[in-house]
């Protein structure tokens, strides 16, 4: 329903809607309280309305619904550690916080979500092997550079800038634009 709201432009009708969604998955939480995969999706139901207060610039409201997000991957990942698809959800929450915190100007706080997404995506990436999954950690860790490189931290930055073409190049055909992205970012910081 929300998603049918959002195209219509219905923002207001999407977020209650959302919100009857996360309240309907905490009735069914009360009565299952150890279902990791239900947990999950009231992750990205939450997840999804965090997006939707960032794309209407109510940025503080969307910060507190993204860690409301990780704080479910969290639980599902207490009740199934080892469960790839959930260390990908919370690194995608992570990460979703460091963009917002990089479009802030807060670069400090964003570096530490990226690292922690990172390590999720790692975690992920090994319990599941999957291109996607290679290409995802690629981009996080070449977010994570571009961080860097604001703080002139340039030796951490062609540190994973390399790091995320070495993902790139085994995810991706030759000559993608992921690729040239990266190459040109490092060239940039080697000519400096």
């Amino acid at each position: 329903m929300s998603q049918l709201q959002l195209e219509q432009q219905h923002h207001d009708d999407a977020i209650f809607s959302l919100k009857q969604a996360i309240a309907t998955f905490d009735i069914a939480f009360s009565l299952i309280p150890t279902d990791a995969e239900a947990i999950s999706y009231k992750g990205m139901a939450i997840e999804r309305l965090a997006e939707l207060y960032s794309s209407r610039l109510q940025y503080t409201q969307a910060l507190l619904t993204y860690q409301q997000a990780v704080a479910n991957y969290n639980t599902a990942l207490y009740l199934a550690g080892d469960d790839f698809c959930n260390h990908g959800l919370k690194a995608n929450a992570l990460e979703s916080i460091a963009d917002l915190q990089l479009n802030l100007s807060q670069y400090t706080e964003a570096i530490e979500n990226y690292q922690q997404a990172i390590v999720h995506h790692e975690t992920s990436l090994r319990l599941k092997p999957m291109k996607v999954s290679a290409f995802v950690l690629g981009q996080t860790l070449s977010k994570l550079g571009n961080c860097q490189e604001q703080l002139l931290q340039k030796s951490e930055a062609l540190k994973n800038y390399h790091a995320a073409l070495s993902l790139f190049n085994s995810a991706l055909p030759p000559g993608d634009k992921h690729i040239r992205y990266v190459t040109q970012k490092i060239q940039k910081l080697v000519s400096s």
